[in-house]
């Protein structure tokens, strides 16, 4: 089920809909229509897929998670379309490593573990 942020309740975290922990997607849109932000939830937890994007379309901030804790590669763009941050948590949203660019492409911080 997909409904608009304007009709869930946040309540200390958890996500309402008619009055029961919302299972879902929650979707709130630009003023032109286009999708701005899209978060999953299940029982009022997020949990799963989110994406949030800049007014024209292009991708602002990704992730995904577990149970309201963010697990996996988390990505954040510059307006120019560059990304500004990467951000790596374990399975138990243990943070493993970070990465931070410029709005140019160069590579300011480097923590992430590496690749095997």
């Amino acid at each position: 089920m997909r409904v608009d942020a304007d009709d869930v309740e946040d309540d200390g975290g958890l996500v309402f809909y008619q009055g029961e922990p919302f299972t879902g997607e929650v979707v709130e849109q630009g003023p032109d229509g286009s999708l701005a932000t899209l978060y999953t939830y299940d029982t009022g937890a997020e949990d799963g897929p989110y994406r949030e994007w800049y007014p024209d379309d292009r991708p602002y901030k990704e992730g995904t998670m577990r149970m309201g804790l963010p697990v996996g590669l988390h990505r954040r763009w510059h307006p120019n379309g560059v990304v500004a941050e990467e951000t790596l948590f374990g399975d138990h949203a243990d943070h493993l490593g970070h990465r931070k660019w410029d709005e140019n492409g160069n590579l300011l911080v480097d923590t992430m573990p590496p690749t095997p």
